[in-house]
C-alpha cells in the first residue's frame, strides 16, 4: 500500500468475473489507509467502456474502497456540493498491481438517492452472472451478506465533505 500516495492518479479498472475490463477511469487518491483506500474524480473526467468509447463524468465522485469487504461505495455530488446518491458495487476487494487498482464487479448493486431508503439492484444481471460464471450456492450466498450488508451501510452513511480538486 505505500506506493500510493496521497495525490497520486491511479488508473482503475472495473471488471467482470473473468477479468475482461468493462469500465476504466483515473482518479485521485484521497487517502490511504491499511483498510481501504479513497478516491476522488471530477465532474467531466473521461470514463472508457468496453465498447471502446470515452464519455465525460456528469458529478463529481468519491469512491471508497475496502481490502476486507465485498463491495466498494462512490458517493457522487452534484458539481454545486450536494450529495445525491450512493452506489455500492457487489465486487471483490480492489487489488493494486502496476499502478492500477482493479475490482471484480459481481453484477449485485445496492442504490440510495435521497430521501428514499437503499435499495437492492440490478438482480437480473446477478441471476445471469450466476449462469455464466457458474458462482456456487455459496459463493451467492456470500455475495447476498454482502449486499445486505452494504444496504445497512448505505442507509446509515456519513458522507465525506464534497470532494476537493486540485
Amino acid at each position: 500500500m505505500n506506493q500510493m500516495r496521497i495525490g497520486d492518479l491511479v488508473q482503475v479498472h472495473a471488471c467482470k468475473t473473468d477479468g475482461t475490463i468493462y469500465r476504466s477511469w483515473q482518479a485521485t487518491i484521497e487517502s490511504v489507509t491499511t483498510d481501504s483506500i479513497v478516491t476522488i474524480a471530477p465532474a467531466g473526467s473521461s470514463v472508457f467502456n468496453i465498447k471502446g468509447e470515452d464519455y465525460p463524468i456528469r458529478h463529481h465522485y468519491r469512491a471508497y474502497y475496502w481490502f476486507d469487504k465485498f463491495y466498494n461505495l462512490l458517493e457522487i455530488f452534484e458539481t454545486s456540493g450536494e450529495l445525491i446518491h450512493i452506489y455500492i458495487n457487489i465486487a471483490s476487494p480492489p487489488e493494486l498491481k502496476n499502478g492500477i487498482m482493479s475490482f471484480k464487479d459481481h453484477e449485485l448493486d445496492v442504490s440510495k438517492y435521497f430521501p428514499k431508503p437503499a435499495e437492492l439492484v440490478d438482480e437480473d444481471e446477478f441471476a445471469e452472472a450466476i449462469v455464466k460464471y457458474q458462482y456456487s450456492q455459496e459463493f451467492q450466498d456470500k455475495m447476498y451478506k454482502a449486499a445486505n450488508e452494504a444496504l445497512e451501510l448505505a442507509n446509515h452513511w456519513k458522507p465525506g465533505p464534497f470532494p476537493v480538486f486540485s
